[in-house]
């Protein structure tokens, strides 16, 4: 077809005379006719997935096809029912796997690990996203919340929703100020304050002014962008930032020190410390959000016996080194039990008829 060509001339599918490959058979020793769910995960190179989910199997004794790409290499075509992924070789490819080739695959359940979007419009795949999404693909975290947490302004509104519900004692989420344009910046916080112009993400697109004439400078320098701003207190006096982490039913608590305002930015000393109740609430509140998120992190800064809970990042959290391999595990079984329950015949008509 014209679109299969386009593809074609896109991506490379046919310039080569390969055999062509549907899924990435790293367990050549099981029998074709064995019943597998085809799992899709859009994450960095250097992460082995495969060997996470090698002899994993589901309720009915499946068990889960892998294959790994990045948003930039691939695109999507969807029916309503069923996407198809064109995938391009991935630049690191991991050996035993066929990324290193041109392929396509039909996923029936997707694992996110990476930001859909960068700094820059090339670095926007929504597309792809919005692909699966009318493909109606199962998903962690749920394609919907991914999409819904794509804007800082919709995630904080619905986290105002909880700190409304709830007190600020309970969940002391940081006041925020928000502005479509460069010439709604008219009334402003108390100084210093941090601004931070549209989407971006760690550390980026956001600076602390110490004065109005400063800020007002810079009004002039977003006015050359379409970007909405949005403007909160700068915390002064500092002691430490807080990272909780939630996968699933699995929660860890991080403190983190930097010299740097900016705590992910430059050399700092990051320790797991004890859960509390407290950090315990923020993460479950925050994920019943959009539906339900299971991988999420959040943000907060402790200062002179007061927290200050300034974001939520969702499903391309990263993970502490020492204790990456242990959450990757805990993610696997997530994507088991939810392909378990979304999936798996049995399974998945008594979920639906008992809600």
């Amino acid at each position: 077809t014209l679109f299969y060509s386009n593809i074609e001339g896109m991506f490379g599918f046919g310039k080569k005379k390969k055999k062509e490959v549907e899924s990435p058979d790293y367990r050549k020793e099981e029998k074709k006719e064995e019943k597998e769910y085809k799992l899709l995960v859009i994450d960095s190179d250097n992460a082995d997935w495969y060997s996470i989910f090698k002899d994993v199997k589901c309720a009915d004794g499946s068990h889960i096809l892998v294959d790994k790409t990045r948003w930039e290499n691939m695109v999507v075509s969807a029916d309503g029912n069923t996407p198809i992924v064109y995938m391009k070789p991935n630049l690191k490819p991991m050996q035993g796997t066929n990324e290193h080739i041109f392929r396509q695959f039909s996923p029936d359940f997707v694992l996110v690990r990476k930001l859909v979007r960068g700094l820059s419009s090339e670095e926007d795949y929504t597309n792809a996203l919005y692909g699966l999404m009318f493909a109606n693909i199962p998903a962690v975290n749920t394609l919907q919340s991914i999409h819904m947490c794509l804007e800082r302004p919709l995630v904080y509104a619905e986290l105002n929703k909880i700190k409304k519900k709830y007190g600020k004692e309970k969940f002391p989420l940081i006041s925020m100020n928000y502005y479509s344009h460069y010439n709604a910046m008219l009334f402003t916080p108390e100084m210093p304050v941090v601004v931070k112009v549209g989407y971006a993400e760690a550390g980026y697109g956001k600076m602390k002014f110490e004065n109005s004439n400063d800020l007002q400078d810079f009004k002039g320098v977003v006015a050359l962008h379409k970007d909405y701003v949005t403007i909160e207190s700068f915390i002064t006096n500092r002691e430490y930032d807080l990272r909780i982490q939630k996968i699933g039913d699995n929660y860890r608590a991080y403190k983190r020190i930097s010299a740097n305002w900016k705590g992910n930015v430059g050399s700092s000393v990051l320790e797991e410390i004890p859960m509390t109740e407290e950090y315990l609430f923020w993460a479950q509140q925050a994920g019943l959000l959009f539906g339900g998120i299971d991988i999420l992190t959040v943000d907060a800064i402790y200062s002179q016996g007061q927290h200050y809970i300034l974001e939520i990042n969702d499903t391309a959290s990263g993970f502490y080194g020492p204790n990456e391999k242990e959450d990757r595990e805990h993610v696997r079984d997530l994507v088991v039990s939810r392909i378990n329950s979304l999936l798996v015949p049995s399974l998945s008509s008594t979920s639906t008829s008992s809600s």
